[in-house]
Order: C-alpha cells, then structure tokens, then sequence
C-alpha cells in the first residue's frame, strides 16, 4: 500500500486546520502571579507583639476549623443554592443501578445523539467512535463539504434511523444518502475473554441507491459513483492509560484478510483492540486502507471538529502529493507519538460490506501476544451474520409481548403499522445520549448589572433526545413523555434515565429545563438558549412515567412483577427529590390569585414579537395574554399541578406513607380539581371555552418601520398595538384550552365533560382528519408569523404528545360509567385511526416521523427526524 506520510505533515497541516473550523477556537494562556512582600515599617513592642501572636493564632485556628468544615460539608455548601445539589441521595446510587453487571452492560452504546452514528463510554471522560462518509473521487466532496458526520436536515438525506434498537445491545439503521444505500449494524457481545464493558461490532453494507419512480419522473439521473469511503474514528477523551499503537501487525495486503487497526488502554475499559475486516465486495479487488493517528491538543480540540480536520489534512495531503490526473481523497497514512485520535479511511467499490471490531481484553492481556484473531473471527464475517440475525428475532419477539396485545379488544395491526411502531420505539432507544458536564445558570437578571452567568455543577445525563438532526440534548418536560415508552420496553432503563433527571436538582428544588452539557452538545446550540434562568419552569411531565410506578405498587398484590422491590426502593429514594420538586413549583409559580398558577419567564418589554412567547410552558408561541404581567393566570400550568399533586398521593400512599405526609397533596388535587373553583378562574361562559387570563388586546400586528440607529436608517418589523390591553380571558381556542379535559379532572357524570368532548370534536376548532391541531382557525393568531422570521410552531399544527394525552384522557372516560362513556369511546376510535393512519403514510412515503405534521393536509413538517415524543405513535399502535 502507498505510504506518503509523515509526521511533519500531520502535525503541520493539522495545527493549520483551526482556522477554518466552524466553530472558533482560542489558545489557552496561563497568568503569571506575582507576590509583593514587605518589610515591616517599624519595631513591635513585646506587648503588641504578644497581642499580634494572639490574633494569628486565633486566626489560624478559625482557618483550621473552616477547613474541617469546608472538607465534611463538601466546596458545594459554599456556593449559592441555585448552584448547590440537593441535599437528599442520589437515585444514581440506587443498588440496582450501580449494579457491576448491569454498570458493564451499559457502559458501551450509541450514546452520541448528534451523530449519524457513534459509540461513547457511559463515562465523563470517553472512549468514543464516529463514522464518516464521502465520495473519495468528487471534488464535490470538498467544494460542497459533503462530508456525513453529525446528523443535519441541511445533509438532505432521503432517510435515516433506526428500524431497529434496544437501547443495550444491538441496533439497525437504514441511511439512503444520494447515490449510496447503507444499512447500518451494531451489536455487543460479552464472551469468555471479553475484558470491562464487553465487545461490540459495527457492520456497514454499502451499495448504490436505486431510483424511485417519483425520482425517475422528476429527470433524476442515476448516479455515477462507484467507490464510497468509510471512515471509522476512534478518541479517547482523556490521557490514554497506555501509549497506542497504530498497525501493530503492519499494513495489510488484503483488507478480506482483516486488519488490527490500534490497541491502546483506557481508565475505564482497560486494554482495547481495534479491527476491521472487508466480509464482502464487488469484485475480487480488496478495499484500500488509509490511517491518520494524532495527539488532541486542547487549543485546537480536534475530537470536535474532526470532520473539518480531516477534510483540511486530505486537501492538504491532494495539493502536495498529487498522485496522478484523478481526483482522490485519501488520508496521508502516519502516526504521531502520544497519539489519542485514529481515523481509518477504507475505500470500496460498491456493494461492499465492511465489518469493523472492538475488543476489551482482560487485565494483563496484550492484543498482540494473545492473538484475538478468534474473537474477531466471532464478531465478523458469516459468524456476525449469524448473531445479528438472531439479535433481530430477539427485537422482534420481545416487541411483540411488549406492545402487541392477545387479549378481547386488543387493536389489530398491520404489518405496516407494526414496523412503524418498531421503528418509533427504535429511533426513540437509539437517539439515547450519555452526556458530561456542566448547564450555564443566571443567578440575577441582566439588568442588574455585571456578569450574572455561572456554572452548576459538573454531572452525568442518561437521556432520550428529541431530534438526532435538530435537538441532540436533554429537555426535561420532553422527557416525561419519553419514558411512557421506555419503561413499557425496559423498566430499570427508564428509573436509570429519570435517576439521572432528579439528580440535577439543586436546593431549592429546580432543574434546568434545557440540558448542555459537555462540549459536543453546546457546539450546536444557539446562544440564546444555552443560559437557563432558576426561575424558569418546565411542565413536570416526568410525573406521568412516576405515577405509573405508583399504581404499578398499587396493584402489586395481584401482580407477579418482578420489577417491584426496585420500584419501591426508587420511589422511597425519589421522595425527597419530588417533595422539593413540588414545592418549588408550589411556590415560585403560584400566580396572583389563590390556587392560580403562572409561567416565568416572558418578555414584558420587547416589540418584536407578536405574542411574547412562553418557552417555560413547552409550548413556545402558543398565544397567551398579548402584554405580560405578573397577574396573568395560566391555565395550562394550573393543570399541570393537579396532575403533580394527585401523583404525590398516589406515589405517598403507595408506598405507605403516614397521612399526614399525603393529606396535603390529596387535599390541594381535591381543591385544583374543584370545577366551579376552576370555571371561576378560567371559563369563558359564553363559548363554554376554558382559557388563560392577563392584559389582553386582539388589536395587533407585525409592520415593517424605519429606525434611526446610531445614525442610520433601517427597517425593522416591530410589534403595532391598537386598541389598548384590557384585563380578559384571552379568546382563543387550542391545546391549552383542552386541559382541563386531558388531565382528567372532569367528572365522568358531569355536564361539563359532555361539553368539553363536542368542543374537542368540532372540525370548526380542533378535529382534524389528521388529528388535533394546536390552535384554532378562529383564534386571531393561526398560523401566524411570531417575528418576521419566526414561523408559526404551536399555532395551527399537530402534534402527537397532546394527541397521546388527549387520546389516554378519552381511554379513560370512555372505561367510566356515566352518560358521556359511548361518545368518549367512538372520539377515541376515531382520532387514534387519524394519528396513526397520517403518520404511518408519511413515515413510509417519506422516510421519517417528523416533529409536528400539518393540519390541512397531514404532512410532517419541521425537524426529522423527531425520534422524541412522536415515538408514542408506538404506544397508540399498541392500545396503550
């Protein structure tokens, strides 16, 4: 094989590349500091001297005593309580989560979210892997960084995710990128020799996509690509525990034959090896093998940009060593002492099928002397084929028990359906992410002056994404409706997740809505969302998966579950969490009336929006009072107590609490679910519609208007308000309206559950042949822009999380005795068959789910795909 690196030309052309990475990068300086000292100005009498002797000693001994105490009470207790963890035990530590087997199952998985495909350690600092690809033969490749690494909607592939994961052990992803077509394995494997976290491998057949009928309609020509490149990476976040060796057995002849790539050791997975084998090809020509081994250098943070590094290291390698007329992109083929980062490029002719092998050896094995050959042999070629078959059937079988009810009115499902909600839960277990770090907190607000940004506390996040391409991170209330699936497919997985949630609450009882943590989160986040404000809420949806495990103990003495001593030991571990979790809400977001709740957080004082939005409320633009006050009262949120109040008694008296500790909650969910108390807040008589409360106009409108700015004219779109605000309901009709209904507390007898149900089913407001939309056409603002750049997000549009509550809510009332029982059940018939229907054709004619879906015509529209909520299309599927 041709060998035309050096050392030189790594490292040079490496260094060269911060410079045009995308995101900037500054060089780390260090501040020399310098002491003055003294002489002292005159002599001390002996009697000063004594007094001055007593004042040091008693100075160092006040010193001795605060380092005592500073030690036992640990640095936290010294930083203000928005920034210091609750005193009360980690769910984290539970047994069962720290659990040597289990801890080793988990440590290894797809755990980088942002990715198209990536392993990581379950580690703050890791031992990760990413794949790239690229035409090794277009320039294309570089004029139009055509590069595929981090998931982007901006990539436009035709489809992406996984069909296929359980979220521990094995996965299979589809991905049709242009001209290539690839199917995407991974499995782990735990054998006799395996070391700490087991081993895992990595198949990837690759072949050339195959027109479509509506693409051969529109004029696309086949494409000319032949040879694709594979680029498996490897990086170890910190200091490697021994140096790597890169090609310890030499290039090889025949990639068929198989290659050791690297050996190195980690702190947590101890020696590792590292494999690739070509199991098949077009021809009887073996792919070609090129490498790049490099030092991470922390002013140039190579590990996050290390798409635009090998892209610069390739252009540099083509200006200076042009092989011959043709165009190719190869690695320059070296290696660097001290290296922590590995890229191995293999480049095939299509179709191929590329097996690349991670082995952990046990303490005091050296790859090179044990020989590992076997152990490769186990997890490649015809032998992988082998137990990634048997690892689908597993998949298969166990979603069948899980989802796929026997039972008299069980749901039938067809295969279409049924591999839609396979490929929802897949892409909901695949997009989990393990992230280490620290959130950005505002103590004060800006107008106080001075810096008011702060760092938590660094910490650990087990967590399902919303969007691999569009939100790879951590959202709390989000999460709530996550785990409704995760814990129906694994139940400590999910307590291992919400563990994770709590666990990041601070004193008072808040936790951060939005979690960034780590730098390959925050590199693609905006900066307006980064810094989370403790005043800020989120709805603590994490109260729906919680409650289960309550009524789950509730039922125990009919149940044979073997999950209940763990759910009883968590639930009695997550008490103290969840009373300082309620409290904080009780208290910081009570509104200005009692029993009256308000979100924090909107902008009293901007022109630029139509309608301030309300982030906290997960609702974003939803139209609330159009002037922000603190007397508006949210009816939403209000709501949203009662579930958390009624879910505190349930988890308190499950798990047998004294009364006095669970009166309190049942009697505040009595009080909030007081109808005539509630109609007086928040109903609107005439329109039997339940709505918010503020200063409320209708008179408003976006306009272009000309500003004189330092000295220059622009034009800007800036709020215009008419008629002046009035105190009011706020007259528009949508989600927030409906629930009073979706948590339930509304009598099963009551006239005014009959009256919610005909509003709910009026294709004049929500009903759709689709499901239901967010807001109504008659409200003011559907559809409307928020700023002139703004589009409308939850003004019009469907989205399935409400639809899932709406539809358990119509399950529910539709068990009930009572007059309204018929006309619960045919509304929930019918907007199941909507939701699913809609979202099954768009899936399969499409290729994704999508984050919401459009209200006149069903198709997904925003981030795809949206492996988050729109996941319980799994659980409507099952009936559940």
């Amino acid at each position: 094989m041709h060998r035309d690196g050096c050392q030189s030309l790594i490292t040079q052309t490496a260094r060269k590349q911060h410079h045009s990475m995308t995101v900037g990068m500054t060089s780390s300086g260090k501040q020399a500091l310098t002491k003055k000292t003294e002489e002292p100005a005159k002599r001390i009498s002996r009697t000063g001297t004594w007094r001055i002797s007593l004042v040091y000693i008693a100075a160092a001994a006040l010193m001795v005593l605060a380092a005592i105490y500073f030690k036992t009470r640990g640095p936290g207790h010294f930083k203000p309580p928005e920034l210091t963890p609750l005193r009360a035990p980690k769910l984290t530590s539970l047994p069962e989560l720290k659990d040597p087997q289990y801890e080793d199952k988990m440590l290894w998985g797809s755990y980088r979210s942002g990715l198209y495909f990536g392993m990581r350690t379950r580690t703050p600092k890791s031992l990760l892997s990413g794949l790239m690809w690229f035409n090794p033969d277009s320039v294309d490749t570089l004029r139009g960084q055509r590069v595929r690494h981090a998931a982007s909607q901006d990539d436009e592939l035709s489809t992406y995710g996984w069909v296929r994961h359980d979220g521990e052990s094995y996965g299979r992803q589809v991905l049709v990128d242009g001209e290539y077509n690839m199917t995407l394995q991974m499995v782990k494997h735990f054998g006799e020799e395996s070391g700490t976290g087991g081993d895992w491998a990595v198949r990837i057949l690759v072949s050339r996509a195959v027109l479509t009928q509506a693409q051969i309609a529109k004029g696309t020509r086949p494409g000319s690509s032949k040879r694709v490149s594979l680029v498996m990476y490897l990086g170890d976040e910190e200091a490697p525990r021994t140096p790597w060796r890169v090609l310890p057995q030499g290039e090889p002849e025949d990639l068929k034959e198989g290659s050791m790539l690297v050996t190195g050791g980690n702190k947590a997975v101890g020696t590792w090896s590292f494999h690739t084998v070509q199991s098949a090809s077009a021809g009887k020509k073996a792919g070609r093998l090129d490498y790049l081994a490099l030092p991470d250098e922390p002013q140039y943070q190579y590990l996050l940009h290390i798409k635009e590094l090998m892209m610069g290291i390739m252009y540099e390698r083509l200006e200076r060593n042009p092989s011959s007329d043709k165009f190719r992109l190869y690695l320059p083929n070296g290696a660097t002492t001290g290296s922590n980062i590995g890229l191995f490029q293999v480049t095939v002719s299509m179709p191929a099928t590329v097996d690349f092998v991670f082995l952990s050896h046990q303490k005091g094995v050296d790859p090179l002397l044990a020989d590992p050959s076997s152990r490769v042999e186990e997890l490649s070629g015809a032998k992988l084929t082998a137990l990634l078959q048997r690892h689908e059937q597993q998949f298969d079988s166990r979603f069948d028990k899980s989802f796929l009810s026997s039972g008299p009115g069980a749901p039938a499902l067809d295969e279409e359906t049924q591999e839609v909600a396979k490929a929802a839960l897949s892409n909901l277990l695949g997009s989990m992410g393990y992230f280490y770090g620290t959130s950005q907190v505002r103590l004060r607000p800006p107008s106080a002056g001075g810096s008011s940004v702060h760092n938590y506390w660094d910490a650990p996040l087990y967590s399902a994404v919303p969007s691999r391409s569009f939100f790879p991170r951590g959202f709390l209330w989000d999460e709530g409706f996550h785990q409704l699936l995760v814990q129906r497919w694994n139940a400590r997985m999910s307590r291992d997740v919400i563990a994770h949630w709590l666990d990041l609450m601070n004193t008072h009882g808040w936790i951060p809505r939005e979690q960034i943590l780590g730098k390959e989160a925050a590199q693609r986040v905006p900066a307006e969302f980064v810094v989370q404000d403790p005043s800020h809420a989120n709805p603590p949806s994490l109260f729906l998966p919680i409650m289960n495990m309550a009524r789950q103990l509730q039922r125990a003495a009919a149940s044979q579950d073997a999950d209940l001593p763990e759910v009883q030991q968590f639930l009695r571990q997550a008490w103290p969490r969840l009373e300082a979790w309620y409290r904080w809400f009780n208290t910081t977001q009570a509104g200005p009336v009692p029993t009256s709740y308000r979100w924090h957080g909107r902008n009293s004082t901007t022109n630029l929006e139509l309608n301030p939005k309300t982030l906290t409320s997960g609702l974003d633009d939803y139209p609330r009072a159009s002037h922000p006050t603190d007397q508006e009262r949210h009816l939403d949120l209000r709501c949203w107590m009662a579930l958390a109040s009624e879910a505190m008694a349930i988890i308190g008296e499950a798990l047998g609490l004294p009364a006095h500790t669970t009166e309190p909650y049942r009697s505040t969910a009595d009080t909030l679910r007081n109808i005539p108390l509630l109609a007086s807040l928040h109903l609107d008589p005439g329109s039997g519609q339940y709505r918010d409360y503020g200063l409320h106009t209708e008179d408003v409108v976006l306009q272009r208007r000309n500003y004189n700015l330092e000295g220059k004219m622009q034009e800007m779109t800036v709020r215009v308000v008419g008629t002046p605000p009035t105190y009011q309901l706020v007259p528009c009709f949508g989600y927030v309206s409906l629930f009073p209904l979706l948590m339930r507390l509304l009598p099963p007898s009551s006239e005014e559950l009959g009256r919610q149900l005909e509003l709910l089913r009026d294709p004049q407001l929500l009903w759709t042949p689709f499901g239901i939309r967010s807001l109504s056409p008659t409200c003011s603002l559907y559809k409307k822009y928020n700023t002139a750049h703004d589009p409308p997000y939850w003004r019009g549009q469907i989205w399935i999380n409400i639809n899932y509550l709406a539809l358990t809510a119509l399950d529910h009332y539709r068990s009930q005795e009572g007059p309204w029982a018929a006309s619960a059940q045919q509304a929930y018939e019918e907007l199941r068959t909507a939701v699913l229907s809609n979202v099954v054709a768009e899936y399969k004619g499409r290729g994704y789910l999508y984050e919401q879906y459009d209200d006149a015509s069903g198709r997904g529209v925003s981030s795809h795909p949206f492996t988050g909520w729109t996941a319980l299309v799994a659980l409507m599927a099952a009936g559940k």
